[in-house]
């Protein structure tokens, strides 16, 4: 066994002290004082013949016994440049609290720079060892000890100045086709570090040096996370090794800087709108198959074109941005990537209350084909807070969109639930379903309570929709235009790969809800609501 293969379980150790150590600096302590022992009994003709298992001993035996001498092996760990290792007994090894805070500082290091120090201090080797061991020239080797000791030094003399980072809390959503396992939601999902590196290499290009220094945690266990989130394109490494986040972000302020002027457009051109909103809607009702549903059905219905119109007519704003084509993804998906950040300790309560006015996820449309008698059914649907659950799909997102469309359609055509392929854990939602305005019972039977459509009523409706659209555009259209201009997202100078459409979101955001919202408070709009009332419609054909 040599000390080059030792070297080769720094990381699994690191990971395994982390795990049973109560803070990081514990954990980089036993991992050293490990890999020390490991050297010095080898040194003394010991000889490994199982090395993991004798680290994973060794280690576990260091930590049950909570040595307090932990830093007594001596340490030779030079930081200047022109100083060789000593190798006799009277060399001046560095204090434990001086050997604590090399290892602290050679853990945030990059795995290339990390590797070579390791091997040269830890392990060592000479120049043309660590050459040959890695495949590299000498030159390279040197410049790499070069570096790293600059690193060090540097990271030595700030180390008590250092601020701890602070993580934030990060709302990733994105346009288009999810890849083959759920990408990009699922890079970062239930991972706080993942959505933290991305924050911390969002503002300019950084090392991943700096960002385990900034984060504090060690570079070993970052950067197979950082290598997740560059294989699945939510960040780019570049040519010098520096890696950024390859979305757009925005925070809180972005979109409260635009809140009330949004609120008091709307109010300036309220009454204009309005009655052009009324008569599309007076058109809708007049329509035979509008006239033979429920009250609750046309509600719903009418919530439904009203949403349509004014986000139809909120699109007008930026419609001479060229829309963006999505981007095919390595995971097989289509997609941009968006994050709304919030920074530790910031305080929501502004920006809940502005959230109020917000259409969450837009106008979403999910199809499902031959279901049943049907060639193809499409459900339209708009989450918002006002007589609305603005999360229609809780906690189960994925079975929701799976399976939404073939468990309304068995229930409206009377197909069995049992012989259907719907899951138990799906069906098991159908109470929330039903608190939420989607479903209902009628003679002990589960009935659908929203819009039930064919294909060219719905059409129908949707010229009735694009003319008030339209009647809009002509009254305030450019005026619009012109609002929304100067309130683009700024966005880093090297981000270049955000398309120019999602800088206006935030400009927009609140247009829509602003205009329903102060329909309702005038008691223009949801007269005598009182129950979940979704804006959502089943669209079907044959």
């Amino acid at each position: 066994m040599t000390n080059e293969e030792i070297i080769q379980y720094y990381d699994y150790l690191i990971r395994l002290a982390t795990s049973k150590c109560n803070s990081q600096n514990d954990a980089e302590d036993l991992v050293g004082d490990t890999m020390l022992a490991a050297f010095a009994y080898m040194h003394r003709g010991g000889v490994i013949e199982h090395p993991k298992t004798w680290l994973t001993n060794t280690l576990c035996h260091k930590h049950n016994d909570n040595l307090r001498k932990k830093y007594r092996s001596p340490v030779t760990v030079c930081l200047d440049e022109s100083a060789e290792v000593a190798e006799d007994e009277d060399e001046e090894y560095l204090t434990s609290k001086e050997a604590s805070k090399v290892r602290k500082e050679l853990n945030h290091l990059s795995f290339i720079t990390r590797e070579v120090l390791i091997r040269f201090y830890f392990g060592n080797q000479s120049v043309s060892d660590i050459a040959e061991g890695l495949g590299i020239p000498e030159g390279t080797v040197k410049s790499r000890l070069s570096a790293g000791r600059n690193q060090m030094k540097k990271g030595l003399e700030t180390m008590e100045t250092r601020e701890n980072y602070l993580p934030g809390e990060m709302c990733l959503s994105f346009g288009g086709s999810e890849g083959l396992k759920g990408e990009p939601m699922s890079l970062v999902e239930g991972d706080l570090i993942a959505t933290n590196l991305l924050i911390l290499a969002y503002d300019k290009p950084i090392t991943i040096s700096d960002l385990s220094k900034a984060i504090g945690i060690p570079a070993a266990y970052i950067e197979p996370i950082i290598k997740k989130l560059l294989d699945g394109e939510l960040m780019v490494q570049m040519d010098g090794g520096k890696v950024y986040t390859d979305f757009i972000i925005t925070r809180p302020q972005n979109s409260l800087n635009n809140f009330k002027p949004q609120l008091e457009f709307t109010h300036k051109h309220f009454e204009t709108i309005w009655k052009i909103i009324e008569r599309m809607s007076d058109k809708i009702l007049k329509m035979s198959f509008v006239q033979e549903m429920s009250t609750e059905e046309r509600t719903k219905l009418d919530r439904y074109a009203v949403l349509k119109a004014l986000q139809d007519f909120q699109h007008f704003g930026t419609g001479k941005i060229e829309a963006p084509k999505f981007p095919k993804r390595k995971d097989g998906g289509w997609w941009f990537a968006q994050a709304t950040v919030f920074d530790a300790g910031y305080n929501t309560k502004e920006y809940n209350e502005a959230s109020e006015y917000c259409i969450h996820g837009g106008h979403r449309t999910s199809e499902a084909k031959a279901v049943g008698r049907t060639k193809r059914i499409r459900f339209y649907e708009f989450d918002t807070t006002l007589w609305d659950s603005p999360h229609r799909y809780g906690g189960a997102y994925e079975l929701y969109f799976k399976h939404i469309i073939p468990l309304l359609w068995s229930i409206y055509d009377s197909i069995s639930l049992e012989t259907s392929d719907i899951p138990n854990e799906f069906i098991s939602y159908i109470p929330t379903l039903e608190r939420l305005g989607v479903i209902g019972h009628t003679e002990d039977k589960l009935c659908v309570t929203i819009p039930v459509l064919k294909k060219a009523e719905y059409d129908e409706m949707c010229v009735v929709i694009k003319n008030a659209t339209e009647e809009i555009k002509t009254a305030i259209g450019e005026e619009f235009t012109t609002f929304i201009a100067s309130m683009k997202t700024p966005i880093p100078k090297h981000l270049t790969s955000v398309p120019n459409l999602f800088r206006y979101h935030e400009a927009t955001k609140y247009f829509v809800m602003s205009v329903v919202r102060e329909a309702y408070d005038k008691g223009l709009h949801l007269k005598d609501v009182d129950y979940c009332c979704p804006p959502v419609v089943l669209v079907y054909e044959y």
